[in-house]
């Protein structure tokens, strides 16, 4: 988005702007009868507060709300996508990689079996990574610089908002099966005579991911997915239902649209 057209459109939502507020507008617009709509978001303590949707020219209430569900969906999902990803990325590769290849007898059954649950939670962690990044690369270098969204950026980002679920379910599932084992393979760690080897925070780590099992219970709970045993038509039935849920949330936020009204 050129100068000119961020600052008409500045000019324009600042007046409905209160006066503890900061305003932004998202780079990206959606094309309604030839005309493209952005979206312009008013944040109150860091935190939303309301969003307008203007064009260059004059707006049409009918056109407005018909690009929020568009601008809206895409906006809610990829800060949703990066905000876990983010957080995820910041976990070093060696927190997974050294404490693996610590060995671990075979008299050491349970936490043979721990450190099996970690190399699971490791493949899950890489796949993970993959995908953030590849979304990353995708919306800095296609998105931003098209500008312009379409609906195969809404199935993408609706796609990928399913991946991170599907991955955060594993993640879950996998420390709660597997909790007393994981315990275990924490315990082996802080006292096998190669413990030297490895640094006081990736021991933190392996033991950080034991505890606070009623927080993961209640993460799973949020993620109020579909469960089915075949991984591959749970995502399908979890991208169906995301997709009617997604849509109910975007009708919802439309009382929260200061203009146009």
């Amino acid at each position: 988005m050129d100068e000119g057209t961020t600052k008409l459109l500045m000019k324009k939502v600042k007046k409905y702007r209160n006066w503890t507020e900061s305003v932004f507008i998202n780079p990206v617009y959606w094309k309604v009868n030839g005309k493209p709509y952005f979206m312009a978001g008013f944040l109150k303590n860091n935190e939303p507060a309301g969003t307008a949707y203007v064009t260059i020219g004059e707006e049409i209430k009918e056109e407005a709300f018909e690009a929020q569900q568009k601008l809206a969906l895409f906006a809610n999902l990829s800060s949703n996508i990066f905000q876990i990803g983010e957080a995820r990325l910041k976990v070093e590769s060696s927190y997974y990689i050294n404490p693996l290849n610590t060995s671990v007898s075979k008299e050491e059954v349970k936490a043979r079996r721990g450190r099996d649950a970690f190399a699971g939670l490791w493949d899950v962690q890489q796949k993970f990574n993959r995908l953030i990044k590849d979304f990353r690369h995708y919306y800095e270098y296609d998105v931003l610089a098209r500008e312009q969204l379409t609906e195969t950026d809404l199935t993408k980002v609706q796609e990928t908002a399913n991946r991170v679920n599907m991955y955060q379910y594993l993640t879950l599932t996998t420390l709660l099966a597997n909790h007393e084992e994981l315990r275990a393979f924490s315990n082996f760690l802080e006292t096998t005579n190669d413990r030297k080897k490895l640094p006081r925070n990736q021991l933190d780590f392996v033991k950080g991911i034991t505890e606070n099992k009623e927080v993961m219970e209640l993460s799973l709970a949020k993620l109020n997915m579909i469960v089915n045993e075949d991984l591959e038509k749970m995502e399908l039935l979890n991208y169906s239902y995301s997709v009617w849920k997604n849509n109910r949330i975007i009708e919802g936020q439309r009382k929260y649209i200061r203009y146009p009204k």
